[in-house]
């Protein structure tokens, strides 16, 4: 039985998927830029405000917000996705599904946790040894909550204000003796 998305108006979604038997899903540099800009079509279209993201080779998170009840979570998402399978697949010569199944969503209510799924998702590449820090990967919004490059998919200035101060944040998100305090 599936469970109904609460997909309206002032809601915050940790969504992530990864490739069909755990596959690749990003092949080349391009692939990740070509996502990101994507992303960022489709977060526009559909009023979506990206709070974090991170591309990992065979997986993906976002958390983002949805910010009206004109286009829910789901048209987004089917687009961005349906856009990226179909140009994988002309570009590589392959057909079917890249993705596994259903791309999972957790509602997050509490705004306690908003820091934890944050920095759970930047993460993601230390975690995997991929890179030694945060700062070090180049598909994720890190950089750009760390003042190193100016991205504009996500609203730095709104991801800062879940923070003390752009300092707090910062030291959060690099410190590696701050352990994730949350249940994924």
């Amino acid at each position: 039985m599936n469970k109904d998305r609460n997909y309206y108006k002032n809601t915050y979604h940790h969504l992530y998927n990864r490739g069909a038997n755990k596959a690749a899903i990003f092949y080349e540099r391009e692939n990740y830029l070509f996502f990101l800009r994507r992303m960022k079509y489709y977060a526009d279209k559909y009023k979506i405000k990206i709070l974090s993201y991170c591309l990992m080779p065979n997986h993906f998170h976002i958390f983002l917000k949805q910010t009206t009840n004109d286009y829910p979570i789901t048209h987004f998402l089917s687009t961005l996705l349906n856009s990226y399978v179909k140009s994988m697949n002309k570009k590589y010569e392959h057909s079917g599904t890249l993705f596994e199944g259903k791309t999972k969503s957790k509602q997050i209510d509490d705004e306690d946790y908003f820091v934890w799924v944050i920095k759970y998702i930047l993460e993601n590449p230390v975690h995997a040894h991929i890179v030694e820090n945060i700062a070090d990967w180049d598909f994720s919004n890190a950089k750009d909550l760390l003042g190193m490059r100016n991205g504009n998919l996500t609203d730095t200035k709104y991801v800062t204000s879940f923070f003390q101060s752009k300092e707090s944040m910062i030291k959060f998100l690099t410190d590696k003796t701050i352990k994730i305090n949350y249940e994924f």
